[in-house]
């Protein structure tokens, strides 16, 4: 077998078993909380960034549609939401329309956690994409997306 063989056997491979994209997500959430945890300004891991960001894109947000749009469980919402609670960072409110739900909403000082993270967030992600072009990057996007919407098309 010549290597450009064992090179495409090894790409199919990959592809099949899907390990390549879980590989490469772990590694990069990896790699990103060791960037966040080398500032001591910043006192929030990546799994709290993404309830952040969220919350900084389009609060107020119920505590179940956090969930479904952070791929989380509602315990592990849950856990980090009364890790960024309890350092007032968001706060629970009453849902207008439904008294067993609460809409969760930045306070002042998540508002200035998520600026002092967003760069740190822009500059590990231009790092991680460094040596792709932006048309590889528009395809890598555009096949992700693909793969997204024909899994779960829902969201």
């Amino acid at each position: 077998m010549n290597t450009q063989t064992k090179t495409e056997s090894k790409v199919r491979k990959e592809l099949i078993s899907g390990f390549l994209l879980e590989k490469t997500a772990k590694i990069m959430k990896l790699h990103f909380s060791r960037t966040l945890a080398n500032h001591p300004e910043i006192d929030i891991t990546a799994d709290q960034w993404i309830i952040l960001d969220i919350l900084y894109q389009q609060e107020p947000v119920s505590q179940q549609d956090l969930a479904e749009l952070s791929l989380k469980d509602a315990p592990t919402v849950t856990r980090i939401l009364d890790i960024l609670e309890n350092k007032h960072y968001l706060t629970r409110q009453p849902h207008p329309g439904d008294r067993r739900k609460y809409n969760i909403v930045l306070m002042e000082k998540g508002r200035e956690m998520y600026a002092r993270v967003l760069p740190v967030a822009k500059s590990f992600r231009a790092d991680c994409y460094e040596n792709i072009t932006p048309e590889e990057l528009k395809v890598f996007i555009t096949v992700l997306n693909k793969i997204h919407n024909h899994i779960h098309p829902q969201l």
